[in-house]
């Protein structure tokens, strides 16, 4: 079953989103798609990318904060692939704050509940592969002035 637009707010995760297996599409309102993941724990997942801590992004012994390589996600990949996006009128994506304003602001959430994480999985594999996607693989890094 799939939760159609205007789809649910990361502020709504707790009563929209069930506690199973699927796939969920992170969408702007106006139609980009930033990324596509599974969980077997839809809510969990989904709040761990809403709460987009900055204590969760750590930085490697001797790196560079301007270095994706050198920054690792504890917690939600989202945090990391936002806090090395390009910048986004009226939210600073390198806070904690600001990327979870622009999540809860500026993105809603479609759902596929799925039996299981493996077909959830066959699900994402084309989406993935299609490119459509901003957020997808490595992480890059911020343009340089």
């Amino acid at each position: 079953m799939t939760y159609q637009a205007p789809g649910i707010r990361f502020s709504d995760v707790e009563t929209a989103v069930p506690t199973t297996s699927g796939l969920y599409q992170i969408v702007t309102d106006v139609g980009e798609l930033l990324k596509v993941g599974i969980s077997g724990h839809l809510r969990k997942g989904l709040i761990q990318h809403r709460q987009s801590k900055q204590a969760r992004l750590k930085l490697r012994e001797g790196g560079d904060w301007r270095n994706p390589a050198d920054v690792i996600s504890k917690q939600s990949i989202l945090a990391k692939h936002l806090y090395f996006s390009p910048p986004v009128l009226g939210y600073d994506l390198q806070t904690e704050i600001g990327r979870q304003r622009y999540l809860e602001e500026r993105c809603h959430l479609l759902i596929t509940l799925t039996k299981t994480r493996e077909e959830a999985r066959d699900l994402e594999r084309p989406k993935e592969k299609s490119g459509d996607y901003r957020f997808g693989g490595r992480v890059k890094a911020l343009p340089l002035d």
